[in-house]
């Protein structure tokens, strides 16, 4: 499997694998020693039978859409239901299932694509896929996301580490994070939007003022600005050495603990921080969504700034 490993005069060094466009490592100078900032296997074969999502490009659409419905310019689409009865991630073999292609690589940047058939997982297309990674010299990341399809279809991707700025294998509940959300979208027993927006005041998931996780369960998906000037979410490490500042121009940002993670990882190793569109957005109207197209071609930037003390 081949891997691309980017580094920065800063000492910083980001490994890419072609499975999935995945992030299997990313390390950051930290005093005369280096830091892992995600979880990753070792072996890169292990990635093959992942069903964490681990550090990979998810989608075409990120998050769940509900029974699978679709509907684009009147027409109806059934996408495969790979959670129950309903779609997450872009289906079982949704683009963390696919081997890209590498189109570009630098020392510090690597561009790679893929494309999906028309019909696959239900999805309209065909649709071209493109990741971009930049590791920048300030120990920041940039990363650019577009698709562009022959016919209208729905793009929606995002990326999936797990995030652990301990550098250890325990638990993420020691890491203090603030979230700059004043709304989410609740949903039902199966982790579907209502519809609803509802404000995080006198709810646990208010992360307005900076707070340590705890055993705080997340699974949520959180309204924030869609401007990539704007902070999201900062994740602090455990003994404040490290910030994660993430941001980028989708209007939610899914946060996960971890709950579900197996072994070789421990429940809780490591924190998701999703920059997407409102899961289920399609099915509802007021939720904002920008569809893709021959003449609609899409894009989306994601930026996750490490700050060293």
């Amino acid at each position: 499997m081949r891997q691309f490993t980017l580094t920065n005069p800063s000492g910083d060094r980001l490994t890419i694998l072609e499975h999935g466009a995945r992030m299997q490592s990313w390390a950051v100078r930290l005093g005369n020693t280096q830091r892992e900032l995600i979880l990753g296997y070792s072996d890169a074969q292990r990635y093959l039978q992942d069903n964490a999502y681990l550090g990979a490009v998810v989608g075409p659409y990120a998050n769940r859409i509900g029974n699978g419905r679709l509907q684009l310019a009147q027409k109806h689409y059934q996408l495969q239901l790979n959670e129950g009865r309903h779609h997450l991630h872009g289906g079982a073999n949704g683009l963390q299932r696919m081997q890209w292609q590498c189109l570009q690589h630098s020392s510090s940047s690597v561009k790679l694509g893929c494309t999906l058939a028309d019909g696959h997982s239900g999805y309209p297309g065909p649709t071209e896929f493109s990741v971009l990674y930049q590791l920048n010299a300030d120990s920041s990341l940039d990363v650019t996301l577009e698709a562009k399809s022959a016919q209208l279809t729905l793009a929606g991707p995002t990326l999936h580490p797990y995030f652990n700025l301990s550098g250890k294998a325990e638990p993420i509940n020691q890491h203090q994070l603030w979230l700059n959300a004043e709304l989410y979208t609740p949903t039902n027993k199966d982790k579907i939007p209502t519809g609803e927006l509802l404000p995080v005041d006198e709810t646990a998931l208010d992360f307005r003022h900076c707070k340590t996780i705890g055993t705080l369960q997340l699974d949520h998906n959180l309204v924030v600005s869609a401007n990539i000037q704007h902070t999201a979410a900062i994740l602090t490490s455990p003994d404040q050495q490290l910030r994660l500042l993430v941001s980028s121009d989708y209007p939610g940002l899914q946060v996960y603990s971890g709950d579900y993670l197996a072994a070789p990882f421990t429940a809780r190793q490591g924190i998701c921080l999703e920059p997407q569109f409102y899961p289920d957005a399609p099915n509802h109207s007021q939720f904002p969504l920008r569809l893709t197209g021959p003449e609609q071609p899409f894009v989306a930037h994601i930026r996750y700034q490490v700050e060293k003390s």
